[in-house]
């Protein structure tokens, strides 16, 4: 089993800011300023990619910056080449960025085919199953609807609870977790009230009571990879952002995780940066934290 691990694609998109409103105009002048030069890399995430033999590919959201429809089909276009039976995507909370975007249901127009089964309990709840071989993922959606300026997290502890029900009473043992927001932050990288996952701390607890394998999320753009031990039972992988360019602060790229047809051996993970030298991404040293 081969698990390819992408997030935080921000594909640039060029819109009419004058016909943006409120928090669509905020948030587009942020990025055309701030980041817009900074995601440029998404050709050559592509073709290393498609370079390789894998079983699945996760993408943990934030495939667009503000949620706008036209964002929308152009992220489809670039993302077409790798959209097929072995892709999952979940949304980012720059995809459902408005109000708008829960409303109309803009991601799950564009990428709900590849978003597995759901298995809701509510209109409120987002639980999606997929199998791949003999490993099972589920995907969660972490965002909520906010005022500018705010990026803050929270899963429904009953979709936690409906989690560990329904792999229960389907007797599966092999599966993980991909939602946007982290769960665990290493020390010198934690985040604020504004930008976590609110009740990350409840939703750890029960996933204690049944472990995944490993817990794939983006939101911050900085790879690092957490082994399980007594505190986290689990892997945690973070790939964001795979499609920025590296700068002091952040060194991005994404992951790869590998194990047997079983999945009864021990995981390994490899880290792929992009090198300027080369013009491609490559292998280089994870960034590793043991508790």
């Amino acid at each position: 089993m081969k698990i390819i691990h992408i997030s935080d694609l921000h594909f640039p998109t060029k819109l009419n800011p004058y016909a943006l409103r409120k928090k669509s105009l905020i948030g587009y002048v942020n990025y055309a300023f701030r980041r817009r030069k900074k995601h440029q890399l998404y050709r050559a995430l592509l073709e290393s990619i498609q370079s390789m033999e894998y079983d699945c590919l996760i993408i943990s959201g934030d495939i667009t910056n503000i949620s706008h429809p036209k964002e929308f089909q152009e992220a489809r276009k670039i993302l077409d080449p790798v959209l097929d039976e072995r892709a999952f995507v979940i949304p980012g909370n720059h995809d459902r960025y408005t109000k708008e975007s829960f409303e109309k249901s803009y991601f799950e127009n564009t990428f709900g085919e590849f978003s597995g089964e759901s298995m809701n309990l509510d209109e409120k709840g987002y639980l999606k199953i997929k199998k791949i071989k003999n490993l099972t993922l589920v995907g969660w959606d972490s965002n909520i609807p906010l005022p500018p300026m705010q990026a803050q997290g929270f899963v429904d502890l009953d979709v936690v609870k409906s989690t560990i029900h329904f792999l229960n009473q389907s007797n599966i043992q092999n599966y993980m977790v991909v939602c946007h927001h982290p769960i665990w932050n290493p020390k010198e990288r934690q985040e604020s009230e504004r930008h976590r996952l609110l009740n990350r701390g409840e939703v750890l607890d029960l996933l204690k009571e049944r472990p995944p394998i490993a817990f794939f999320h983006g939101h911050l753009h900085t790879n690092w990879v957490r082994e399980p031990d007594e505190d986290v039972p689990f892997f945690v992988v973070n790939s964001a952002s795979s499609t920025r360019d590296s700068d002091p602060r952040h060194e991005s790229g994404y992951h790869i995780m590998s194990n047997n047809e079983k999945l009864d051996q021990p995981w390994k993970i490899t880290r792929m940066v992009y090198s300027k030298l080369d013009n491609e991404f490559k292998e280089k040293e994870i960034i590793n934290y043991k508790g």
